[in-house]
């Protein structure tokens, strides 16, 4: 007969037995609430689910479907939170950490099946129709001063939920990677652009919205050769880019393209950070190179300020993420306060990017002096992924071979607000103007080559 001591101990296992897979079904649970909340959003942006939609535009689709979705999916996740941080108490420390990681995997793979469903969607849609639309352009038809934050609102409702989807990963970034990936990150050299660049082929981001997961790379650790090539990658060597540019342009311009791409997102940014990391030891090492006292004291304390702006390493302080709950709560509340700082830059910095394209002369032709203004000007200018396709294509039916390969490597490269917040991120104004000057040098040299 078993000994009462023996009986309690096979209650108490077969007790933790039962917590802990309840504990596992609440976790799948909760990722399956999730997965739901995510194809709720992802149609709402792309309408593609249902056959009737009660209303439908460029920027959004509503379906009462959605209601229903998300009456159902965020009660859920509410729900399995809740359940998940009383068993927590009851449960192995260790086996906790490991189902965060397992969870923090998970979290990565259905953000970026999300956004490959955004893209793929209407890469689908372009590829069958063969054209891609540029109505966002239109700035709902404002003339004059009224057109900078016109055409800034047509923007930002045009990339809304890639911004969502940037937001959430730059949060899981700053929560989870530091833990699991730190050594992947902080690879430095040819390795760490090679790595960057390789990471951000599945990623298909404009350059504004892969711009907004740089502060929080950079503060898991990650190299400047690796956030430069992410951040020129992700919307030049995407995939979706790559087949539409396929399907829509002449083989030259695709060819144009990638090797753009290539050369940006490697050598050069490469190239970038070297020289930049020179010139910055360089002055430092040079008493004689700061000039006036007053001057750089000033400078430095400006230079200070804008840096900490886009570092985010006191959103942590505090914060655990060692286990499901706690991860899902420090992700969601990072990713909640780098909303709150990187939407009013984005607002900011693409209206002022528009209104220094109001002022710029319009180009002259087929000719040397249009290839360098819309070098210049197309890499200042932010525009959702794909647009650089839509308009190169443009340009070429109206017999613009030079401005359209230029169009094709400085639209989607860079932009004034993501160099603004890349320099943020790697703490080097050098970096980013050297940078902008690369991409402009590269896309006049692409122009030229075409005309």
């Amino acid at each position: 007969m078993q000994t009462k001591e023996a009986v309690i101990h096979q209650h108490d296992a077969g007790r933790r037995a039962r917590v802990l897979a309840g504990y596992r079904w609440a976790l799948l649970a909760l990722g399956g609430f999730l997965l739901l909340a995510f194809g709720a959003i992802v149609d709402l942006r792309r309408g593609f689910l249902f056959d009737h939609y009660a209303f439908k535009s460029a920027w959004y689709a509503f379906s009462p479907w959605h209601v229903v979705m998300l009456g159902v999916a965020l009660p859920g996740i509410l729900g399995t939170y809740r359940y998940l941080v009383t068993k927590e108490r009851e449960h192995d420390r260790r086996d906790l950490e490991i189902q965060a990681r397992l969870f923090a995997l998970g979290l990565f793979f259905l953000l970026v099946a999300d956004l490959l469903v955004y893209r793929g969607v209407a890469a689908g849609r372009i590829a069958s129709s063969g054209e891609l639309s540029l109505g966002w352009l239109n700035a709902f038809g404002a003339t004059g001063w009224l057109r900078p934050p016109a055409l800034a609102a047509s923007y930002l409702l045009t990339v809304w939920h890639a911004t969502f989807l940037g937001i959430l990963l730059a949060g899981l970034a700053l929560t989870a990677l530091p833990r699991y990936m730190s050594s992947f990150l902080r690879r430095t050299g040819t390795r760490g652009s090679l790595l960057g660049a390789a990471f951000s082929i599945s990623q298909p981001f404009c350059s504004c919205c892969a711009a907004v997961a740089l502060p929080s790379l950079a503060a898991s650790g990650a190299s400047r050769y690796f956030l430069l090539a992410f951040a020129v990658g992700s919307p030049m060597l995407n995939v979706t880019s790559i087949i539409l540019a396929i399907a829509l342009l002449p083989a030259q311009y695709v060819l144009v393209r990638v090797l753009a791409g290539i050369a940006l997102a490697v050598p050069v940014t490469y190239a970038m950070v070297k020289i930049a990391d020179g010139m910055f030891h360089s002055a430092h090492a040079d008493p004689s190179a700061r000039g006036p006292v007053q001057g750089p004291a000033q400078t430095r304390r400006w230079s200070d300020f804008y840096y900490r702006i886009f570092h985010f390493d006191g959103m942590l302080e505090g914060r655990r993420s060692d286990t499901p709950a706690t991860l899902v709560a420090t992700w969601l509340a990072t990713s909640g306060r780098i909303a709150l700082l990187t939407v009013p830059a984005m607002v900011i910095f693409s209206t002022a990017t528009a209104a220094i394209i109001q002022v710029l002369p319009d180009s002259y032709g087929n000719n040397g002096a249009s290839v360098l203004l819309a070098a210049v000007a197309g890499t200042f200018l932010m525009v959702p992924t794909w647009t650089e396709i839509g308009v190169s294509r443009q340009m070429l039916e109206a017999g613009l071979t030079g401005p359209a390969a230029t169009v094709l490597v400085v639209l989607p490269a860079v932009s004034l607000p993501s160099l603004l917040i890349i320099g943020g991120a790697v703490r080097r104004l050098r970096t980013v103007a050297l940078l902008a000057l690369a991409v402009i040098a590269l896309g006049a040299i692409a122009g030229f080559i075409l005309l």
